[in-house]
């Protein structure tokens, strides 16, 4: 078990090591240089300036050699300054990075609540109008992007029925994240997740349901809560490495969620400096995203290594 483990950990390890220098590679060979960011306004700066700067900052340098610095510095804590504002790119970070975590726990946990509610409902009434209608009206919002979806929900909940707002985090002045700020955001994310991951559930507990000691339970007159409940529990280890892979997903989907609610979070802070080609900030947030993929990924490996009774 513990070699299983650790091989995953440096698997993992690895796997951080390709995408920060696969990310690295691309911001490097991006049309366009620090300068052009810098100076968006002002034509009046020579080109023996802008190659000044560039010298400055290091960004002379080879690919390795800037590619290696950077990461040191980065696995110490230091993201650099941003080429655009001249802020520290760990403050800009900082700054947004609860409200993002606010947004994606928020997406996930109800991801995983109502995809689970409306697997075990389907299961339980298996070829019914439940069923079909759960299925089929989850698979309809599976097939819309998240984009598509959001631009929906302002529509209707901003602009028709002026509810809730279609933009930001909190009122003007006000700290911290909003409540209604959050609706729509949350459900533009979570809607496209049910269809599939309902499925996922409903197909696991009915492979329970039709499991041995699940007919054998019912030969012996076994209450129908009981039988449902240890099904649960025999679907549990599938279902639980299952929502612990979506991670990644989720926060995928908030990066553009953020950007069309104009949601002041990591993702849109990222999108924003691509655009703008501040590339200390474009790498920071990025790689850091990649590092929280990667690393709930590692903990949804290491659960089904200790789950799976092989290892025991």
């Amino acid at each position: 078990m513990f070699r299983a483990i650790l091989k995953t950990a440096i698997s993992s390890l690895g796997l951080l090591f390709f995408i920060s220098f696969f990310l690295f590679f691309l911001i490097y060979f991006l049309p366009g240089n620090v300068t052009d960011a810098m100076f968006l306004r002002s034509e009046a700066v020579s080109v023996a300036v802008k190659e000044q700067i560039l010298e400055n900052l290091g960004l002379k340098d080879g690919f390795f050699v800037q590619y290696f610095r950077w990461l040191a510095h980065f696995v110490t804590g230091d993201f650099g300054t941003s080429f655009v504002s001249g802020a520290s790119v760990f403050l800009l970070i900082k700054e947004r990075l609860l409200n993002s975590l606010i947004l994606f726990f928020a997406s996930f946990f109800l991801i995983v609540f109502l995809s689970f509610f409306l697997g075990l409902l389907s299961a339980i009434y298996k070829n019914k109008f439940a069923d079909i209608f759960i299925n089929f009206s989850s698979f309809l919002l599976a097939s819309l992007p998240h984009f598509y979806i959001a631009l929906v929900l302002i529509a209707i909940f901003s602009v028709y029925l002026n509810l809730l707002p279609s933009s930001g985090a909190n009122e003007l002045g006000s700290s911290g994240v909003g409540v209604k700020f959050i609706i729509l955001p949350t459900l533009a994310i979570i809607l496209p997740h049910l269809g599939a991951n309902a499925k996922f559930v409903r197909d696991r507990l009915n492979q329970s349901l039709n499991a041995d000691f699940i007919q054998t339970a019912h030969a012996r007159g076994l209450g129908r809560g009981k039988i449902y409940l240890f099904a649960i529990k025999h679907a549990s280890t599938d279902i639980v490495y299952y929502f612990a892979t979506l991670v990644a997903g989720v926060f995928a989907g908030s990066y553009v969620i953020e950007s069309i609610f104009s949601f002041p979070g990591i993702g849109k802070l990222s999108l924003d400096a691509v655009i703008a080609k501040d590339y200390p900030v474009a790498l920071a947030t990025i790689l850091l995203t990649a590092v929280f993929v990667v690393f709930a990924n590692l903990l949804a490996k290491i659960f089904a290594i200790l789950a799976d009774k092989r290892n025991l």
